[in-house]
């Protein structure tokens, strides 16, 4: 009976064993059903579930290791108790198997409960902690989106302001490419071709062959609408020449234009009236940038228009105003001293002080010098009662000097007509610059700087006591004619004066030819000489000379010859006095 009991308790044991297994998988399957849904919010809500399923599994791991000391002291306590209850009831024989069992039972039941009760625990501190640092990661994402948002306000301030600058950068190249640009309206004038063709046709003289300056290249245009006038000046900074005419303006203006272009443009209109119209173009691209201004010039006509772009009129250089009391001379008496003497002015720039003409002016003669170093012009003229005008007051013992350069010469001597009367001088010594003024025309120059050789001292020591006359017509001629005979190696012609004969024999004699002419002389009887000249200078010299004869003075075939006018001359009535120098090339053998 003992043994059947004891049985039957230890199959009940092992039933409530059982028992207890499954309730604990139960729990357990139900522990794991309520954590997974957990887990499954936690992933809905944050990416970084991982994170949070690591802790949880670190929790689960670590917890029970620390709690296993709690758990022993207290199945011990609760262990004791039970088996002093169980003593108590069952007998003394069977007590410590009972026991034994019994605690083994209870030790299992109350270490699934206390298993269950820590995994209760442990989900509730998982749960806490997961709740914590879901509230953590729900704050993180808080302050990320706080941050995110505070970013994203700034982004867009950022963007909105570099909206804004690229709105501001992208203004410019739409007004680039659509400009609204502003028409400045210039000068209106309306003028006849013949006198703007004139104008332009002395003035483009003065312009450089290669300008330094695009300036340098242009003509200055101002209508004057108080004097009805158009005034046009071109310059190369050492030879200015303005000149003017009278048109209708119906609109003052100023501009500059390329002068060459205008100039044949001009040139090729037909006779009649021309309308000249100028405008500014103004473009503002931005508030911080600079305008820009186009200038133009447009020209119409009959048969067609046309519009030159030109540069302000304020980058033209500034024109120097000669302030003195003008000294006047008769344009006949200047312009042909002028001619008389350029002929033998330099061309090489390397002697830079004999490529103008050396002006001397007195109270009573003016006196024109050129020389190259082979020849030499010296021409005076009187200047006593030319002077309409009060001029400069010069007495015998101040003489004026200066040295024009040679392209002037060459300008005046061309552009001075024969019906100007007089033409006004005016010098200053301080700036080194004449000017010279007659009708509508304005040239002023700066001297050439240096000390121009004495020529006449240089000549003093040279008699010329022989005298021949020529007649200058035949003279030139037969020069002309042996002219085609010479070379740049070999210039010279040979000059064979007989007395006997009354006749100079002209002879050239060179590899490929030679040529001989003989023309009428006047010369003394006893007189026998063969002299050397260029024949390039002698043709000059004998074509300067304004009379219909020449008279030759000279002395023997290693000193210079002198030519003087002889004859008629075409103005009679001025006071001139021309020397012409030219020196041999060598002494012939015979």
């Amino acid at each position: 009976m003992t043994q059947t009991a004891q049985k039957q308790k230890v199959k009940t044991a092992k039933q409530t064993k059982q028992t207890s297994a499954a309730t604990t998988e139960t729990e357990k399957a139900k522990q794991t059903n309520t954590v997974t849904p957990q887990i499954e919010k936690t992933k809905t809500k944050n990416a970084a579930t991982t994170e949070i399923e690591d802790g949880v599994s670190t929790n689960i791991t670590e917890i029970p290791v620390r709690k296993k000391k709690k758990t022993t002291s207290l199945n011990s306590d609760t262990s004791d108790k039970t088996t002093q209850k169980q003593r108590n009831n069952i007998s003394s024989d069977t007590l410590d198997e009972i026991t034994q069992k019994q605690s083994s039972n209870i030790g299992s039941d109350n270490l699934e409960e206390t298993i269950t009760k820590r995994r209760n625990n442990i989900n509730s501190d998982t749960s806490g902690k997961t709740t914590q640092k879901q509230n953590n990661n729900i704050n993180f994402d808080t302050s990320e989106e706080t941050i995110a948002q505070q970013k994203s306000n700034i982004n867009s301030n950022a963007s909105g302001e570099i909206i804004q600058k690229q709105k501001t950068k992208k203004k410019s190249p739409k007004e680039e490419s659509n400009p609204q640009p502003i028409i400045e309206s210039g000068m209106e004038v309306i003028c006849e071709q013949t006198k703007f063709y004139n104008a332009l046709f002395l003035v483009h003289c003065a312009t450089p062959a290669k300008p330094s300056h695009p300036i340098l290249a242009n003509v200055l245009i101002i209508a004057d609408v108080e004097t009805q006038q158009i005034h046009l000046t071109v310059t190369d900074l050492a030879l200015t020449i303005q000149a003017s005419f009278a048109a209708q303006v119906l609109l003052k203006g100023e501009i500059t234009v390329p002068v060459q272009m205008l100039f044949e443009i001009v040139k090729h209109c037909p006779h009649g009236n021309i309308s000249l119209n100028s405008q500014t173009q103004i473009t503002q691209l931005t508030e911080e940038e600079q305008s820009t201004k186009i200038y133009s010039l447009g020209i119409s006509d009959t048969d067609g228009k046309y519009e030159i772009k030109g540069i302000a009129a304020e980058e033209f250089p500034p024109t120097n105003i000669i302030d003195t009391t003008p000294v006047s001379l008769p344009t006949i008496v200047f312009k042909d001293g002028l001619k008389s003497v350029l002929y033998a002015v330099s061309t090489d720039e390397n002697k830079y002080i004999v490529t103008g003409v050396h002006v001397q002016l007195t109270q009573e003669k003016l006196k024109l010098i050129g020389t190259d170093g082979h020849r030499v012009a010296i021409t005076e003229v009187s200047t006593q009662g030319i002077g309409r005008k009060p001029r400069q007051q010069v007495t015998s013992d101040e003489m004026i000097k200066f040295t024009l350069p040679g392209r002037v010469v060459r300008e005046i001597a061309r552009n001075l007509g024969d019906d100007v009367e007089s033409i006004n001088m005016l010098y200053d010594a301080q700036s080194n610059r004449l000017g010279l003024a007659w009708q509508d025309v304005i040239l002023s120059c700066q001297f050439l700087e240096g000390i121009y050789p004495d020529c006449e001292q240089l000549l003093a020591q040279f008699s010329f006591e022989k005298e021949v006359i020529l007649e200058k017509a035949p003279l030139v001629k037969a020069l002309e004619r042996l002219a085609v005979l010479t070379d740049k190696k070999a210039q010279g012609i040979y000059l064979q004066f007989d007395g006997s004969l009354q006749q100079l024999r002209l002879s050239i004699e060179r590899e490929f030819g030679k040529g001989d002419l003989v023309i009428v002389a006047n010369l003394p009887s006893e007189m026998m000489l063969n002299i050397q000249f260029n024949l390039k200078y002698l043709i000059e010299a004998a074509k300067a000379i304004p009379s219909t004869s020449i008279k030759m003075h000279l002395q023997q075939s290693d000193h210079p010859a002198m030519l003087v006018p002889h004859g008629d001359r075409p103005n009679p009535e001025v006071e001139m006095s021309m020397r012409h120098f030219l020196l041999p090339l060598y002494t012939p053998n015979n």
